[in-house]
């Protein structure tokens, strides 16, 4: 039964996430000769099988899983950080090579090693620690959003579309699919933002693509620089030709090792500045940190509710996950040689956007500046290279999302699809019911201990303080004017007399506010799944012994 059923799903999770949605936007075309109740529907179905193979990903997901051959260990250590892989080749081949493996002891051990011939651009999806979260964000929040608004066969299968995308963009294991679902993404939001935003979204949307497509040039530049990079780290002393490998593993492997040993550290050394810049421009650049803002809060304002919620609680931090995955692990060195300016510049833009979203009178307008802190406030955690830093930047991103999507629920909506819930017959709730439910998003995001975002409040600071003073106390007023400023914003209650709630408000609002009680109360399940992974992006000096390897950089013998 395990094996005829239950394992081809279960050893391929991240692949069904992936397929499911295209799936489903195939059958949306064929189910709209069928009407709108075969939409709504399929759509349901898709849904509830993308969350219900989400968490069983996150529950399968094993963070200290040894790795099972020598092969393995020689190239990626003892821990198999990336799980639930698979692999198709599209373009190259693979070969057999003897690799010389060199122990600590100084015994040497040859072993044979599939290598990849490239161009080797494979669509190889997986999960590590890290990942695996941002893909359950993603399906979560993309299940909320478009849960109101699938009738019309083209937003269903836009919305089908965005979920494959996002899911993609963290599953992808090869730096070409990465790129491709990332743009995707942005293709999926402008066209939802085109059907349904306001009379602002022609000016809207074109200034958020616009940012969004020039981060994505100098990430691709960036990218392929790496490529390049690992061709000519490695030694390959009889071939002429250098191999181009995009598995995202290898280059991260390879590139650490290469880059501390001899000839190929000085030629690292000749070529990492030029990468460097290009990837920390490319993903900061879409984050809309202030003063840069302006074209998120105009997209943020006008998009409907769905696509709000996917902007704000998945979309922005794209940006901050290619950190996670290219920058830190790879520039460890410069990032602590530009540390303190990264630190006070990240510091000082979260307390700006904070000051404008106390200052900001409308609700859409106080949640996307506040979005712009909080993302700040995560990266200047992560940029510290402590494990307190980058935990707490994590977790500050996922209370984020939980928090910001109740939010962003919770508020009236304008749109006509959800005008009619008037006539479905619902029970309504009391607006002193979705009072409460305001207060609780808003202390959630404050941080008021037993929600999910004290975990972040609490742990971040303590990275802070081993980097740097200075942008600790900015983290502190940060959180104080964010603080301040939801105090009074909770006096301005939104008008709900032209809205009425139905029973899928009240579920989805009992889903996010349970998750947010769950992350505050027990994080411990998050964290176990993630600080492996984490651990991974330190320094080696800093690296534990857990995450350490036990071998040193392998050549490969003829």
């Amino acid at each position: 039964m395990w094996d005829t059923l239950v394992r081809p799903i279960h050893d391929h999770l991240p692949l069904w996430l992936l397929l499911l949605p295209i799936l489903g936007a195939v059958i949306v075309g064929v189910a709209k000769q069928a009407g709108a109740e075969a939409i709504r529907r399929t759509m349901q179905v898709n849904l509830c099988l993308s969350v219900a193979l989400s968490v069983w990903l996150v529950v399968a997901y094993e963070p200290l899983k040894p790795v099972d051959s020598a092969e393995q260990v020689a190239l990626l250590g003892p821990i198999e950080r990336f799980q639930f892989r698979d692999s198709f080749a599209w373009v190259g081949e693979t070969r057999i090579a003897l690799l010389e493996r060199t122990r600590r002891n100084g015994d040497r051990q040859v072993v044979k090693v599939p290598i990849r011939w490239g161009p080797d651009i494979r669509c190889e999806v997986g999960v590590d620690g890290i990942s695996i979260w941002f893909v359950a964000l993603s399906v979560l929040l993309v299940a909320v959003a478009a849960s109101s608004d699938f009738r019309l066969p083209t937003s269903s299968a836009a919305w089908l579309w965005l979920q494959a995308s996002l899911v993609g963009t963290f599953v992808s294991l090869d730096v070409v699919l990465f790129v491709v679902c990332w743009v995707s993404t942005l293709l999926a939001v402008a066209w939802l933002m085109g059907q349904a935003g306001d009379s602002q979204r022609h000016d809207a949307t074109p200034r958020l693509l616009k940012r969004c497509w020039w981060g994505g040039w100098l990430v691709m530049l960036g990218l392929g620089g790496l490529v390049l990079a690992f061709g000519w780290l490695r030694p390959f002393p009889n071939r002429m030709e250098t191999p181009l490998i995009f598995s995202i593993p290898e280059l991260m492997a390879g590139i650490r090792q290469g880059a501390i040993s001899g000839e190929s550290a000085l030629l690292w050394v000749s070529v990492n500045n030029w990468l460097f810049w290009l990837l920390v421009v490319g993903f900061t650049g879409p984050l809309w940190l202030a003063p840069f803002h302006h074209g998120f809060v105009a997209a943020f304002a006008s998009a409907p509710r769905g696509v709000a919620i996917v902007l704000a609680g998945v979309l922005l931090k794209v940006g901050v996950y290619g950190w996670l995955r290219f920058v830190l692990p790879l520039f460890p060195e410069l990032v602590r040689q530009h540390g303190d300016g990264f630190t006070t510049l990240l510091g000082l833009s979260s307390l700006f956007a904070a000051v404008l979203a106390f200052g900001a009178s409308d609700w859409r307008r106080r949640i996307a500046l506040a979005t712009c802190s909080s993302v700040g406030l995560s990266l200047l955690g992560m940029t510290t290279l402590t494990l307190e830093g980058l935990t707490g930047g994590v977790l500050r991103l996922l209370s984020h999302g939980l928090t910001a999507g109740l939010l962003v629920w919770l508020l009236p909506s304008e749109e006509p699809s959800l005008a009619r819930r008037a006539s479905e017959g619902s029970d309504a709730m009391t607006p002193r019911w979705r009072v409460g439910l305001v207060r609780f998003a808003l202390f959630a995001w404050i941080g008021l201990p037993g929600l999910s975002g004290f975990v972040a409040e609490f742990v971040t600071p303590f990275g802070l303080f081993q980097h740097e003073f200075n942008a600790a106390a900015l983290s502190l007023a940060t959180s104080g004017v964010i603080a301040w400023m939801w105090v009074r914003a909770e006096r301005d209650r939104p008008d709900w007399s032209h809205t009425v709630w139905s029973p899928r408000d009240t579920f989805v609002a009992a889903v996010l506010v349970t998750l947010n009680i769950g992350l505050g109360v027990a994080p411990q399940f998050v964290v176990d799944r993630m600080q492996p992974s984490l651990l991974s992006l330190l320094p080696m000096d800093r690296e534990t012994s857990a995450t350490s390897s036990e071998t040193l950089p392998v050549a490969e013998v003829r």
